[in-house]
């Protein structure tokens, strides 16, 4: 019985102190409550979900848009070109 009840407690302070994106099969806060099965749950996480190792690649940043002034922006320039000017009266 002690020894159900310090495997549990070591597999929950390894799953607290595995990295999210290592942990297999299911998300840790699935694993800890499948920990709370007697003997099952220490074992399923020790044999499927403990991270074996294998480095997860970091997802890359996307780029962010840059953003661009009016007057530098080449397509919003050319539309003002292409516009026709109101007559000077109305101005």
């Amino acid at each position: 019985m002690i020894l159900l009840v310090v495997l549990a407690i070591y597999c929950w302070v390894e799953i607290a102190m595995s990295d999210p994106l290592q942990v297999r099969q299911l998300p840790r806060s699935l694993w800890t409550l499948v920990v709370f099965a007697p003997l099952v749950g220490p074992i399923a996480w020790l044999v499927f979900g403990r991270p074996n190792g294998d480095e997860v690649p970091a997802p890359t940043p996307r780029p962010r848009p840059r953003q661009v002034a009016p007057d530098d922006d080449v397509e919003f320039l050319r539309t003002l070109r292409s516009r026709p000017r109101p007559p000077d009266d109305l101005v």
